[in-house]
């Protein structure tokens, strides 16, 4: 008679393993993710933004870690991200944005989640978009200075189509002028320290970056802090 075998199943040798100064073991995915068809293609009435950020699961080498239910659950969180940004042209509400960003966290969506998850994933290539042309200046900033910046070498497509959707929460959050609230304000820099836009969350992720002279890059953060003080004022 045989015997059933007890426990998970066996890993794939394709997914390799090494080990941490601290003992923890560390996954590192292949090149290329994988994708069950089975679940379809993105809905092509989602948010243009929704449907790259869903797209984009497919082009990063973390997903070959996705079962189908990941997929299914992905879907499910997509399409609230849809009904997000739909709702109101102009709006976002602050619990919808905390709900979303926390949601994407599961899907291994960023560098430090995969960092926080001991995923190691080796950086390849990826495709930015342009920003959008009516995000507010500061958005538009904050956007393109993250392909300028030493931690997107770590970005997958994820990562990428991430900050597209947090651009676009800091754009209806900085219209609002005067009335920018501060839950909202939690919920975008949630997200940035997601991306490791600043030094403390990329210490904290264990992110050290060589420091080059840059006066051009010097300016440009200096501006960028000029007028999002402009803009809460």
């Amino acid at each position: 008679m045989a015997l059933g075998i007890r426990g998970p199943a066996p890993k794939d040798p394709k997914m390799r393993r090494r080990r941490n100064k601290d003992g923890v073991e560390v996954i590192e995915s292949p090149s290329g993710g994988r994708r069950n068809d089975a679940l379809g293609e993105s809905d092509s009435s989602w948010h243009p933004i929704a449907q790259q950020l869903y797209e984009a699961y497919a082009a990063s080498p973390q997903s070959y870690h996705f079962e189908p239910s990941d997929w299914a659950q992905l879907r499910y969180v997509i399409t609230a991200v849809d009904a997000g940004l739909t709702r109101q042209e102009d709006r976002i509400a602050a619990d919808t944005a905390h709900a979303l960003i926390q949601a994407l966290e599961d899907f291994l969506t960023t560098e430090a989640v995969r960092r926080r998850v001991r995923i190691a994933v080796e950086p390849g290539p990826t495709t930015w978009p342009e920003p959008q042309d009516y995000w507010h200046p500061v958005a538009t900033t904050w956007f393109t200075s993250l392909s300028k910046s030493g931690q997107s070498t770590y970005y997958q497509q994820t990562d990428i189509a991430f900050a597209v959707l947090v651009a676009e929460m800091m754009h209806r959050h900085l219209m609002a002028g005067r009335n920018m609230g501060g839950k909202m304000l939690l919920a975008v820099t949630k997200a940035c320290a997601l991306l490791l836009t600043t030094e403390a969350s990329r210490r904290v992720a264990q992110m050290e970056l060589a420091k080059v002279e840059d006066n051009d890059m010097e300016d440009a953060i200096s501006a960028l802090m000029r007028e999002y003080a402009e803009a809460v004022r």
